[in-house]
């Protein structure tokens, strides 16, 4: 998956299903919305890697 453009306050965003949010690193803001975490990384490289870890464990939903 590649990275979109940045939300208009500069965060990457990314959806993942709920159980990923044990798999994060400390300080990623998260907001947990039912059936869907979204995730907000202001870092590219931060976001880059999380997509490749989620996607890896079958965690990752699509936009």
């Amino acid at each position: 998956m590649k990275l979109g453009k940045r939300d208009p306050q500069g965060y990457f965003v990314i959806l993942a299903d709920p159980r990923a949010k044990e798999t994060l690193p400390e300080g990623v803001e998260t907001m947990d919305e039912g059936d869907v975490l979204i995730i907000r990384v202001k870092s590219r490289s931060l976001a880059t890697k999380i997509v490749r870890k989620l996607e890896r464990e079958g965690l990752l939903r699509g936009a």
